[in-house]
């Protein structure tokens, strides 16, 4: 069979892109909107990610491109502080991030907003 005769490649979702150096599923219309629908009205970015087989940022790339608002996962300033104040613990970035389930940017952006300076990356100081 040439190149020319074989059939597109489908799964639930839609069919997926061919020349891709990783596989990709294009979303259905039906899907598209069911995705959006469900994103309206409460769903969480990680139920969606695991239902349609998709990334984060398709979530939120389609989201906006339907016109719906795009909520992000962040800090309130409560959250902020603590972030702040574990890293001035000695905590790094990546723990702050994984003890508030937030990611390393966001703690970062929340110690500098908090008055805090980062730290050089590499080994932490040994405490006596």
């Amino acid at each position: 069979m040439t190149r020319l005769e074989r059939q597109p490649i489908e799964d639930v979702r839609g069919p997926v892109a061919e020349n891709s150096p990783r596989p990709q599923t294009r979303l259905s219309v039906p899907n598209r909107v069911a995705l959006v629908e469900e994103y309206a009205k409460g769903a969480s970015v990680d139920e969606l990610v695991r239902r349609f087989g998709i990334h984060r940022t398709t979530v939120h790339r389609l989201a906006s491109q339907a016109g719906v608002t795009v909520r992000r996962r962040g800090l309130d300033e409560p959250g902020r502080r603590e972030a702040a104040r574990l890293y001035d613990q000695g905590m790094t970035l990546e723990e702050v991030a994984a003890e508030l389930g937030v990611g390393d940017e966001t703690v970062r952006s929340a110690v500098v907003a908090c008055g805090g300076a980062i730290r050089s990356r590499g080994r932490r100081p040994a405490t006596v």
